[in-house]
């Protein structure tokens, strides 16, 4: 029974594609845009542009509301913004829902090999007690 709902689902997706496309909205350009906000929030970290990072994320988690990467990157700007009980529950979010993701590439050595899981647990011990 459950795979009726998701076949109506699918096929009012179907239906609506050619609508919204119609209407200026293209899901690919928002997806491709999505992942350049993302790629400019990740470079402003890697320039301690917090603000400008949180923006760029923001915008990707909009599109991407469970990605793990950008999660855990919205924990980090919000924990350099001071703002630690935002800062955990994006690192709680990541532990939740990314627990086997290993990322392929890293740009700090000592993350080499750890799961996204384990990273957020790392940053969520250098937080200050509640």
């Amino acid at each position: 029974m459950a795979a009726r709902p998701l076949a109506r689902a699918a096929l009012a997706l179907a239906l609506l594609a050619p609508l919204l496309s119609a209407c200026g909205h293209d899901p690919a350009a928002d997806q491709a845009a999505a992942q350049l906000a993302y790629q400019r929030g990740f470079e402003a970290i890697n320039d301690g542009d917090w603000l400008k990072a949180e923006q760029y994320l923001v915008q990707a988690k909009q599109a991407f509301p469970n990605d793990p990467y950008v999660l855990l990157n919205l924990g980090v700007v919000a924990q350099r913004l001071g703002r630690f009980a935002e800062a955990r529950s994006y690192y709680q979010q990541v532990v939740d829902k990314a627990p086997d993701v290993v990322p392929r590439q890293v740009s700090d050595p000592q993350a080499a090999g750890k799961s996204l899981a384990d990273l957020a647990r790392d940053d969520l011990a250098t937080l200050p007690s509640e």
